[in-house]
Order: C-alpha cells, then structure tokens, then sequence
C-alpha cells in the first residue's frame, strides 16, 4: 500500500483521500479476489449453534431496550419528582413519629 502523503505541515485527515483512492486503485488492477482473502464458511467456528446466535441477540436487544428506557428517564424529571414525593412522606412521618415520641413523656 501507499504511504499517505501530507499536502501540508499538518495532516488533517488519518485517511487522506488521494491516498486512500490511490490504494483501492492498487488493489482493483492488481485483479485480487478479496474474497480469498477471507475464511471460508466451512473453516468457521461449528461449535456456534444458531441457537447461540439467536441467544445472543434476544440479549442485545434486551439490553438496548434497557438502555432506552433508562435514557428517556434520564431525560425526564420523573425520578426528582419521585424524590421529592418520597421526601415529603419521609418529612410527615418523622413529624408523626415526634407527636409520638413527645405524648409518651
């Protein structure tokens, strides 16, 4: 491959254009099968039953639906509000507990 070339003192982009369309040039006239390159399906991993994989995402929709539902709380007052109401029957029973407290002396 190409080394990338700088136009100027500093290198804006990691992947220059010019170079990265000079490198996909390369390999289209080198005529190589990218393909082979990869492994094939029967070198595969076998031991990953298909029930594995639908397993695998039942949990990562799962776990997106979980992360969903706690962003949109995230971005509601929901949980302050839930707060402040659990605050305030907190503040009424410590009331209610002195008024007892104060008529068994």
């Amino acid at each position: 491959m190409s080394a990338p070339s700088t136009t100027g003192p500093r290198m804006t982009h990691p992947l220059p254009l010019s170079s990265t369309l000079h490198d996909l040039a390369l390999l289209r006239a080198s005529d190589l099968d990218l393909g082979t390159l990869l492994p094939s399906p029967t070198t595969t991993d076998e031991s990953t039953a298909p029930d594995e994989v639908e397993a695998s995402a039942a949990r990562s929709r799962e776990f997106a639906k979980e992360a969903r539902a706690a962003l949109k709380l995230a971005n509601t007052d929901a949980a302050e509000r839930e707060g402040a109401r659990v605050d305030g029957i907190r503040a009424r029973l410590e009331d209610a507990l002195e008024g007892v407290d104060g008529k068994d002396l």
